[in-house]
């Protein structure tokens, strides 16, 4: 840790000698070193400063290494009436509704949680290539959108899904729900990001922000090796005061938190951490990274439990 000049934070303005850390590119096997602050006010934790070249750290090879393009599948009519099933059924006993948790994956549960159903008109804002939206339309869900800069397939306008290129300057909408799913730590600007989308959310509508946490379990174990950093791509990683302050700065308020520690991410940090400067370590598949952290689940959850997780997912409303 360095002691710099004077530097402001980007997210809540604080100006002072912030804290200063150097990270290492691992996932593309660059090895190069950038500098971060972590700001001593909100805790977020960003880089400095923002690389001018950016746009080749986003390479098609990056890209296939953490997404797959979705596919147009046709929808299954069981799982659409398994799922308004659920989203329809109310306000059940908890011990009835854990019967069913296998049965339903995990959006469908905090969705029913939501309020958000079928009809449900929902904005996936940097959609990646859309895997979540493909998924969201097996499932019976007839009114979905997304919108990435960097969409590298067809743009598709069909029944119930519209998915295109570009930025928030194309929306004209307003959602129930608009999604930023790992998307808001790659922001240059996340407060002007968020302002815009505040003004296309419904009156009672949500913006679900999931995102890695700086004020983590694993940020202070793995340090430079941490899988969640992943620099210089991750420009902002936030906290969850530095998020609050973020949302109140853009007119909206975190009405819940909901953590989580990844299928694989102990493993992975693991991994980088043992393997510094190696390609050796990167060839390990996401399945066998997951299969590795099944003994450490119970730590995690209880990780989870305390609010200490790698990840979270923010509830924003409009305040």
């Amino acid at each position: 840790m360095i002691l710099p000049n004077i530097t402001k934070c980007r997210i809540c303005g604080c100006e002072a000698s912030h804290p200063v850390y150097i990270a290492q590119e691992t996932i593309m096997g660059s090895f190069e070193r950038f500098g971060y602050f972590k700001c001593l006010e909100c805790g977020c934790l960003q880089i400095d400063p923002i690389p001018t070249d950016l746009a080749r750290h986003y390479s098609a090879n990056y890209q296939s290494k953490i997404l797959e393009f979705g596919t147009l599948a046709k929808k299954s009519l069981f799982k659409k009436y398994l799922a308004w099933f659920l989203l329809f059924m109310g306000n059940k006993k908890e011990s009835s509704l854990e019967i069913l948790r296998k049965l339903f994956p995990g959006f469908l549960w905090q969705f029913k949680e939501l309020g958000i159903h079928q009809h449900s008109k929902i904005l996936d804002y940097g959609c990646g290539k859309a895997q979540f939206l493909f998924r969201l339309y097996s499932w019976g869900f007839e009114n979905l959108y997304g919108l990435d800069p960097y969409w590298q397939g067809p743009e598709i306008e069909t029944k119930g899904m519209v998915i295109k290129k570009g930025d928030y300057s194309q929306l004209r909408d307003q959602f129930d729900l608009i999604v930023l799913n790992h998307v808001i730590e790659h922001l240059e600007k996340p407060l002007d990001v968020l302002k815009i989308l505040r003004d296309h959310l419904k009156e009672n509508g949500v913006i679900l922000v999931n995102t890695p946490l700086v004020d983590s379990y694993g940020w202070r174990k793995f340090g430079n090796a941490w899988a969640m950093w992943d620099p210089p791509r991750h420009l902002h990683i936030f906290s969850v005061k530095s998020m609050a302050l973020a949302a109140k700065k853009c007119g909206l308020k975190v009405e819940k938190v909901k953590y989580d520690s990844g299928k694989n991410l102990w493993t992975t940090s693991q991994l980088f951490s043992m393997n510094p400067e190696s390609q050796s370590g990167l060839a390990i598949s996401q399945k066998e990274l997951t299969k590795r952290q099944k003994p450490m689940n119970k730590f995690l959850r209880m990780i989870e439990a305390i609010g200490d997780s790698d990840m979270a997912s923010f509830y924003l409303r409009i305040n």
